[in-house]
């Protein structure tokens, strides 16, 4: 995230060196780690609000709704190839 303004980040696709050092122990294990990446998300999307709502301890539901910036239209074509980041 670009923090020296209020722009939407843009979206990338990672280089193959990075890709190749990602581990596998990254999967996400715990609804927990689910829930920490998604506010996350709303951090780097610049949401000041965040609402939460869970269901079951997080194997039924997890939603997480902000107030952010979203993605930017011409990211939308990358936005859910592996390996992208903003």
């Amino acid at each position: 995230m670009n923090s020296n303004n209020n722009t939407v980040p843009i979206i990338l696709k990672l280089d193959e060196s990075v890709i190749n050092k990602i581990a596998a122990g990254e999967v996400i294990q715990k609804p927990n780690n689910a829930i920490k990446e998604l506010i996350e998300n709303s951090i780097d999307a610049l949401a000041t609000d965040i609402i939460i709502t869970i269901n079951q301890g997080g194997l039924k539901l997890i939603q997480i709704q902000d107030n952010g910036c979203g993605i930017r239209y011409d990211d939308l074509s990358i936005v859910c190839e592996r390996f992208t980041t903003s």
